[in-house]
């Protein structure tokens, strides 16, 4: 039995292909930069972005009733949106709060072999890092235990059964398709800078052939290769660490600063160079530092624009009635 492709606007058509381009975009990204690096991030946020701001500007064209259900629906997926920025940005200032530590045991680490007390107190920093790290897991698993809905952890969405994508002249089919977007991004943001959490459905084509009838070959070819990269890339790098399903943070630039602050604790131990110590964690802490803040400045101005969307097809509706 074939999948009947419901009724597609030019102007659903061409925000399907954008929505293709933006995950090539991004497929190339993963590809050519560390895994969760910051360009990685910045692609991804900035893929977000463009989804949903093209989404508001097709459902403002396409002349809907005002509030209708299109309306929930619509607002339903804004607020999933608008949480899930507030938890990624907890965890992003949680993340920053770690480079803060590791940049004071740079410091500590510069001064220590002048006196034995900075000497005790290089000690008690590398404890403080290693403890932070610890306890920054375990909080960003809890935070993402409790957010799991606005998250939508799922590396791969199928289009649902009863989908009726062809409904409020063709709203329903771009939502569906903004939404296996969303939750696509939403995941490599959440391994980012919350914890790892591996999808048993990763990098998976179930639901291949209908998105592909629904959303054109483009969109859903792209999606499955930057499913496949993203489950693949993760794996590799949490074989790597040596880690099993709770990796914590996989931030490149975290991983780097936490590996910085581990070679920098074996060097004071066993009598190491030191001062090559205290320059590695500086550097790797000033670069954490300056990919938290990008980061967080991209999830506040995506915040804002979902924020004034919502009112602006809000006083749309209100304008139209």
């Amino acid at each position: 039995m074939s999948v009947r492709q419901p009724p597609s606007s030019s102007t659903a058509a061409a925000f399907y292909a954008t929505l293709a381009r933006g995950l090539d975009d991004l497929d190339r990204s993963l590809a050519s930069s560390a895994f969760l690096s910051l360009p990685s991030l910045r692609a991804t946020l900035a893929l977000l972005r463009a989804a949903h701001a093209g989404l508001a500007r097709l459902v403002a064209s396409l002349h809907l009733p005002g509030g209708a259900a299109w309306l929930d629906e619509y607002m339903d997926e804004a607020s999933r949106l608008c949480d899930a920025c507030r938890a990624l940005r907890l965890g992003v200032a949680a993340v920053e709060g770690y480079a803060g530590g590791a940049a004071q045991l740079a410091s500590l680490l510069v001064q220590a072999p002048s006196s034995p007390h900075l000497s005790r107190q290089v000690a008690r920093a590398i404890s403080v890092c290693r403890r932070e790290a610890m306890a920054l897991k375990e909080e960003n698993r809890a935070l993402v235990e409790a957010r799991a809905e606005a998250l939508a952890l799922r590396l791969s969405e199928g289009v649902p059964a009863d989908a009726k994508l062809g409904g409020f002249n063709g709203f329903r089919g771009v939502l569906c398709a903004t939404r296996m977007l969303t939750s696509f991004l939403l995941t490599l943001l959440s391994w980012g800078v919350l914890h790892y959490w591996p999808d048993p459905n990763a990098g998976g084509a179930g639901s291949g052939a209908d998105c592909g009838a629904y959303f054109g070959a483009a969109f859903a070819s792209a999606l499955s290769r930057a499913q496949q990269r993203a489950a693949a890339e993760a794996g590799r790098s949490v074989a790597a660490a040596g880690g099993g399903g709770g990796a914590g943070v996989m931030m490149h630039e975290f991983r780097r600063a936490r590996a910085a602050v581990e070679e920098a604790k074996e060097a004071v131990e066993r009598g190491g160079d030191v001062a090559a110590a205290a320059a590695e964690v500086g550097l790797r802490a000033g670069a954490l530092r300056a990919a938290c803040e990008d980061v967080l400045a991209l999830i506040d101005d995506l915040f804002d624009e979902v924020v004034e969307a919502r009112k602006k097809l809000l006083d749309l509706c209100s304008a139209g009635n």
